[in-house]
């Protein structure tokens, strides 16, 4: 198209500007007519108009004088669909469905890789979080899609990544666990959520193009946990260039639960939902349960009953909720991390982010929304939330990013009280989070691999 404009003098500007002249001439001479009269100054800007529309039609060869053969040969912007460019070539291909070992288990998981194996990208592997959430983000009929648009955001930046299914959820299941659950019961966190971590990242590093010196760990909520334990305790893992922690645990995970039980039934009491009494009783029984659970040695014994049997509404729920997390041991629940009275949820509970966090030595980014419940931002004191994990870090290797109105799945609520996910979710992604999280993750797609 440069060439063309060369050729020809670049017509199509004076051309409408001519054809622009012209106009405004004749609805000049047009108004002054009706106007019965024709005042000198007037007469002289039309004639100006006209002059200068001529002199531009000149200019432009507009004497209807033969066309150039570079004429010929270029064509007006537009008027040709071949001459709309062809979209880039992304750098990041679409997911491939994958599927890795671990432990004697079948992992799956969507691989995004990079289209010319040729030149070496970074590699992500995504560790998600509590509950029984999938690959994506999906956890029964909530669908977040946080994880695949997290994959999103790093195949903009040319960064390859993987995500998996863990135990228990989504086409990894149970796995060889599948007919007897209870196998699982005396088996360790370390090998049922760790190690798989490890091994995903040595998967990752094995793949074609996947540059084995810019290879991240992102850990989202308590896969955050799990990926300051593998940068301090990397066993088989292959070496980590940097580390992702979005909204990650920031404390003994059932402090975590337990702050999170109390400050619902302190919000429910307020309301008039709930007596304070039994929210008293209650606490005092999930504080015994959490004593059991750090004190003994598994398994465990069997707990006694409810304390508060005839129970109802918000009360009768959250007693549940309660009995199912810190009395519980139903192994199929214990693998989503939502049964701690076995030997998996006191492996747990003994990650303590912020005293991991002071050991990592590797470029750290970690966010915490100023709207997320389950790993607020808190005060910066220890134990209090995500503030007090990036002070944990030595100077100059983290980088704490707070992200306004953002909720724990990364959504934008702006100045909404949104408590529920179902709510959250006709929400958009925090773009906030989006434009920060991509301008870290870039230093690593443009440097060299080490």
């Amino acid at each position: 198209m440069a060439d063309c404009l060369a050729a020809t003098g670049g017509t199509l500007l004076p051309l409408v500007l001519a054809l622009v002249l012209l106009a405004l001439g004749a609805a000049a001479v047009l108004t002054m007519r009706r106007g019965g009269r024709l005042r000198r100054g007037a007469a002289l800007g039309v004639v100006l108009a006209l002059v200068l529309s001529a002199s531009v039609a000149a200019s432009t060869g507009l004497d209807a004088g033969p066309a150039s053969a570079a004429d010929a040969a270029c064509t007006t912007p537009g008027a040709d669909p071949t001459q709309t460019p062809a979209p880039a070539t992304p750098v990041i291909g679409a997911d491939q469905e994958v599927i890795f070992a671990s432990g004697g288990v079948t992992f799956h998981g969507s691989y995004r890789g990079p289209v010319d194996t040729s030149a070496p990208v970074p590699g992500v592997a995504i560790v998600v979080g509590t509950g029984g959430v999938d690959r994506n983000g999906t956890a029964g009929d909530l669908q977040t899609d946080a994880y695949s648009w997290l994959a999103d955001l790093l195949s903009a930046q040319g960064i390859a990544s993987l995500r998996y299914d863990k135990l228990g959820t989504g086409a990894t299941g149970l796995g060889p666990y599948t007919a007897d659950p209870a196998e699982m019961l005396p088996l360790s966190y370390e090998q049922l959520r760790v190690q798989p971590a490890r091994d995903a990242l040595s998967f990752l590093a094995a793949q074609p193009g996947v540059d084995t010196g810019r290879l991240l760990l992102l850990g989202h909520s308590e896969g955050g946990a799990v990926a300051l334990d593998i940068a301090t305790h990397p066993g088989s893992a292959p070496p980590l260039a940097g580390l992702l922690l979005v909204e990650p645990a920031y404390t003994h995970i059932l402090d975590i639960v337990s702050r999170q039980f109390t400050q619902e039934m302190d919000e429910v009491v307020a309301a008039g939902g709930m007596t304070a009494d039994d929210e008293a009783t209650l606490t005092t029984w999930m504080r015994e349960g959490v004593d059991q659970i750090r004190s003994g040695t598994p398994p465990y014994p069997a707990p006694g009953p409810v304390p508060l049997p005839g129970a109802t509404g918000f009360t009768q729920y959250v007693q549940g909720i309660i009995q199912s997390n810190v009395y519980g041991s139903d192994p199929a629940q214990m693998v989503i991390t939502h049964a701690y009275r076995t030997a998996y949820g006191k492996d747990f509970d003994a990650i303590v982010a912020d005293e991991l966090a002071s050991q990592v030595t590797i470029p750290t980014l970690i966010t915490c929304g100023t709207s997320d419940f389950n790993t607020p931002c808190g005060d910066g004191s220890p134990g209090s939330g995500v503030l007090a994990v990036a002070a944990a870090f030595a100077p100059g290797v983290a980088q704490l990013e707070v992200i306004p109105d953002m909720v724990h799945i990364l959504r934008d609520t702006g100045e909404d009280d949104v408590p529920a996910i179902a709510d959250q979710l006709t929400y958009p992604f925090s773009q906030d989070f989006a434009a920060r999280f991509s301008a870290y993750v870039a230093r690593f797609s443009t440097e060299a691999a080490r």
